[in-house]
């Protein structure tokens, strides 16, 4: 899409949103007239404002704190001003404290949003106030608070805009062109890219060698050889998963699971122990590419996890060591529809084993990342998540080598996955 039409699309998409939000507000007041002049004012503003603020932006910026919190407030109003036709205003508050608190992405936020919505829409019940205002008050109540007690702390970071890919090597950049991905990914993948494709090669692992790891903090040779082994001969093994969720959280994962993960064949975790115990299957697909005569053959590998009972994808990702300043990185790509998401983590000893982090490293490349791929070009637009947390502890617990994979939200842990990794019979 040329540059020059961007600012022209934004206004048109603020356009719509702000006439609908202001028609909303304004049928709350005064019926038919107020829903017109409401709808006219909206539109016109922030159509005009839309189209400003995305002119001026600079590439990997987000737009102006002062418009970012006048766009939720205008949400927030027009919600308060649907809910109060057919909720009390204690209701009303409420959902709308509930709702702006769902997308902030973070525990804490989330608590702080329902809470200031309950004040106020306790002080609504007593006092009459128009829906539109209530929700807006509430919105507008709880961006003011976040400032307060969590400065620093956005649930979305633009990395970079249309960044080539080899400027961006903490990203794994491979999409799926279909709405699913599936176990059948890689396969797919060589297809369209004119690789060597090959399901569990002898003896391969997710990595060639251990030692590109190696870093200032992080030396392979004090990791326990059976550990090294698992990640060089990852094909060599079998799992089995006993997932802890959190149980506040269990609701929205179950939604999530049934309506987005098993439709596109992709982050479909087991959601309790019966689901777990149908049993794990494991393997590792490879593509292989002569890239010249005077380049070694490049080697894309992939970690495929699926239900053993119904072949369904539990996990697909493309595992990739990054060396960065002396550095190595495990860097892992889950395709997604059009798009990628990432996860970059940082090694560290613990005792003889491994941990891996995502967060608190002090370091810029860890982290959880979203991109949009653009099909011409391949260049990159990216988001940070520095909500997201995630560690990977593998470990002897006396021979049995065990995985704790901890997910962290907002610094509230949601889910461990604890896996057993044991020698399939024969190797």
């Amino acid at each position: 899409m040329p540059q020059q039409a961007k600012p022209v699309l934004a206004g048109l998409a603020g356009a719509v949103f702000g006439g609908v939000s202001g028609a909303l507000i304004g049928s709350s007041f005064s019926g038919e007239s107020g829903a017109v002049l409401g709808g006219f004012v909206g539109a016109a503003y922030w159509g005009i404002a839309e189209a400003i603020t995305d002119l001026r932006r600079q590439p990997g910026q987000l737009k102006p704190l002062v418009h970012r919190i006048l766009s939720t407030t205008l949400l927030g109003a027009a919600l308060g001003a649907v809910l109060s036709n057919w909720l009390s205003p204690l209701l009303t508050g409420l959902l709308t404290g509930l709702f702006i608190g769902l997308m902030t992405f973070g525990p804490r936020k989330f608590l702080v949003a329902t809470v200031v919505g309950l004040i106020l829409g306790l002080v609504a019940a007593s006092i009459p106030v128009n829906g539109a205002l209530l929700g807006g008050a509430v919105v507008l109540l709880y961006r003011l608070v976040e400032l307060l007690l969590f400065r620093n702390a956005e649930p979305l970071q633009v990395v970079g805009e249309r960044v080539p890919p080899d400027q961006a090597r903490f990203v794994v950049p491979f999409e799926a062109h279909t709405g699913f991905i599936g176990t059948d990914y890689m396969t797919a993948l060589a297809r369209e890219t004119n690789g060597a494709f090959q399901r569990n090669a002898p003896g391969i692992g997710l990595f060639d060698s251990f030692d590109t790891l190696k870093g200032p903090n992080f030396d392979p040779a004090r990791v326990d050889p059976r550990i090294r082994h698992f990640y060089e001969h990852t094909s060599q093994y079998r799992l089995v998963i006993v997932p802890d969720w959190n149980r506040l959280m269990k609701p929205f994962y179950r939604l999530f699971k049934q309506s987005i993960a098993q439709q596109i064949g992709q982050a479909n975790l087991p959601f309790d122990i019966e689901e777990a115990q149908r049993g794990v299957v494991s393997y590792i697909d490879t593509i292989d590419y002569a890239a010249s005569p005077d380049d070694p053959i490049r080697t894309l590998r992939g970690w495929i996890r699926a239900f053993e009972a119904t072949g369904e994808a539990i996990y697909v990702g493309i595992y990739t060591v990054v060396r960065h300043e002396d550095v190595g990185y495990v860097s892992v790509g889950f395709p997604l529809p059009e798009s990628n998401f990432t996860a970059t983590l940082l090694p560290y000893h613990v005792d003889h084993g491994l941990l891996l982090k995502t967060h608190h490293t002090g370091l810029s490349f860890p982290g959880h990342y979203i991109s949009d791929i653009d099909n011409d070009t391949g260049a990159l637009t990216i988001f940070k998540l520095p909500t997201l947390g995630e560690e990977i502890e593998v470990y002897l617990q006396g021979d049995q080598l065990k995985t704790d994979h901890r997910f962290y939200l907002g610094g509230f842990k949601f889910l461990t996955l604890y896996y057993s990794i044991e020698p399939k019979a024969g190797e």
